[in-house]
């Protein structure tokens, strides 16, 4: 480069819309399929965007005192995809909580030794098939439907959040199916 434009030709080849800033920082000049731009926070007010967010599950960096702040991480269980209630962030990745690792919330694993794995019932995923209560990650194997669900149940019927994991409540199934953990 001869110090001219910087959006100028570089090394013999046209510009692909990147440049180096003053602080080391790299900046997109919106030629770019991202249409995001990046730069240095130096002289930038606070809340300036920074460092775009990797996934859904994070948020954006900002500048912060001239400082760019790293992307944050978007909270368990929040909602990456409207009108998708199992579109949830689970340990900062965008995931679907219909899996044996995370049934239907964020947390609830579904023990295969107990014979369950993750299906749907009116509308909710549980962890299906059980055998044993002791097995279930909820303590309750309840025998309402079948094949038996776990359940955030003390299995009299009762709701009992205290299974669920944080951040969740327990939800009546009204006879659609058993007691289940939700986001409030």
């Amino acid at each position: 480069m001869d110090g001219g434009d910087p959006l100028a030709e570089r090394d013999g080849s046209p510009t692909d819309g990147t440049v180096i800033s003053l602080d080391g920082l790299v900046i997109e000049d919106g030629g770019g399929d991202s249409g995001v731009v990046l730069m240095g926070c130096m002289g930038q007010p606070d809340g300036v965007k920074c460092d775009p967010a990797p996934d859904l599950c994070h948020t954006d960096g900002l500048c912060k005192s001239g400082v760019c702040q790293p992307p944050g991480i978007r909270g368990e269980g929040y909602n990456w995809k409207q009108g998708d209630d199992f579109a949830r962030c689970c340990g900062g990745k965008p995931i679907t909580t219909n899996t044996d690792a995370n049934c239907g919330v964020c947390g609830i694993k579904c023990n295969a030794m107990n014979g369950e794995s993750c299906m749907a019932l009116g509308g909710r995923w549980f962890c299906r098939g059980c055998t044993s209560s002791a097995a279930c990650w909820s303590k309750c194997c309840s025998q309402s439907f079948n094949p038996p669900s776990c359940a955030a149940s003390d299995c009299n019927g009762n709701c009992s959040a205290q299974y669920c994991p944080m951040g969740t409540v327990c939800k009546l199934g009204n006879g659609m199916s058993s007691n289940y953990c939700a986001y409030p």
